[in-house]
């Protein structure tokens, strides 16, 4: 298996706003992975579930609850890990998650401006 292809083609689809597309292709690739990758992809599929349900269903602890979840297993991949730079990941959604936290409610157009991109 190929898992910074499939990483990357996720990280397209996620950069786009498509999170649950995302989420999709990364889990299913999840379930035929090696080892050794499968926390890392399990980590990408609760960063974008955790998006899907914040974007598209107003969510909010359970949102947070993926997004933090996924950045504490993605700690044990820095600096970067199948195409990503896990720093940059850390550092911006970390920020991402603290502001979620500080609203207490989805702000849609807010959302749009501070959702970080995934970067190579």
């Amino acid at each position: 298996m190929d898992v910074p292809g499939v990483v990357q083609r996720g990280a397209r689809l996620f950069n786009r706003g498509r999170y649950l597309d995302a989420q999709v292709l990364w889990e299913d690739a999840w379930r035929t992975a090696p080892t050794e990758a499968r926390a890392f992809l399990e980590a990408l599929v609760q960063l974008a579930g955790g998006l899907q349900l914040r974007t598209r269903r107003g969510g909010m602890r359970g949102a947070e609850h993926l997004m933090s979840q996924a950045l504490v297993t993605l700690e044990d991949y820095r600096p970067a890990a199948h195409g990503l730079d896990v720093d940059a990941l850390l550092r911006e959604f970390g920020a991402y998650v603290d502001w979620v936290r500080s609203t207490g409610r989805p702000h849609r157009f807010a959302d749009a401006l501070r959702i970080p991109r995934l970067r190579a």
